[in-house]
């Protein structure tokens, strides 16, 4: 006996439905899957990100490169600096017109020394002596030297025969004539007169005779 057409189309019916039903619970439970999946994997990607980031972040910096050498430059020398600074000057008391004192008198001028000066005979006195009137007689000639030595007054302290004429009247003569009348510009030391010697020739000579 063959059951009624209406069956079958319930039966088939019910059957899409379900199969509809189980392909939209697994579209959904696809989805969700892919979902699922998906946010997993985005937090995969963070959790590398992470790690990637760390391990960035963990690595040492690259070490700077060392400094340049110092420039070398001798440094200027120091420069002293002179503060500026002012003094205060008093003010300078009022000027006193005075008389200028003369000059002092200059210093007497020392004397000079004197210097030293010779014997010197005084001609005036330098006569010759009257020749004896024997030796006329008897025809005596010749020269007397006298050594005289001549007083600080210039006059004559002694008078000796150094050379006789051969006469011995004629040298006798010729002492007292000198010893009584020639005189003599004695010399000086250090402004002082002294005592001299000195010789005198006495020439007898009977053309001179008076």
């Amino acid at each position: 006996m063959e059951r009624p057409n209406h069956l079958h189309v319930e039966k088939a019916n019910a059957t899409s439905r379900v199969t509809g039903l189980v392909i939209v619970v697994g579209i959904h439970v696809a989805a969700i899957a892919g979902l699922v999946v998906a946010l997993n994997q985005g937090a995969i990607m963070e959790q590398l990100q992470d790690i990637k980031a760390s391990v960035e972040d963990s690595a040492p910096p690259p070490k700077a490169p060392p400094p340049p050498p110092p420039d070398l430059v001798k440094p200027p020398p120091p420069v002293a600096i002179v503060p500026d600074f002012t003094i205060a000057t008093a003010a300078p008391p009022p000027s006193v017109t005075t008389a200028p004192k003369p000059p002092p008198a200059p210093p007497p001028a020392a004397p000079s020394a004197p210097s030293n000066t010779r014997l010197e005979p005084i001609r005036s006195t330098f006569t010759l002596p009257p020749y004896p009137d024997i030796s006329k007689r008897l025809n005596e000639q010749g020269t007397t030297v006298l050594k005289l030595l001549i007083g600080t007054d210039g006059r004559i302290k002694d008078a000796s025969v150094q050379t006789s004429s051969g006469s011995e009247r004629l040298d006798q003569a010729a002492v007292d004539w000198v010893k009584a009348r020639y005189r003599y510009r004695p010399p000086t030391e250090a402004g002082n007169p002294v005592e001299a010697q000195t010789l005198l020739r006495i020439v007898w000579n009977l053309k001179d005779a008076r």
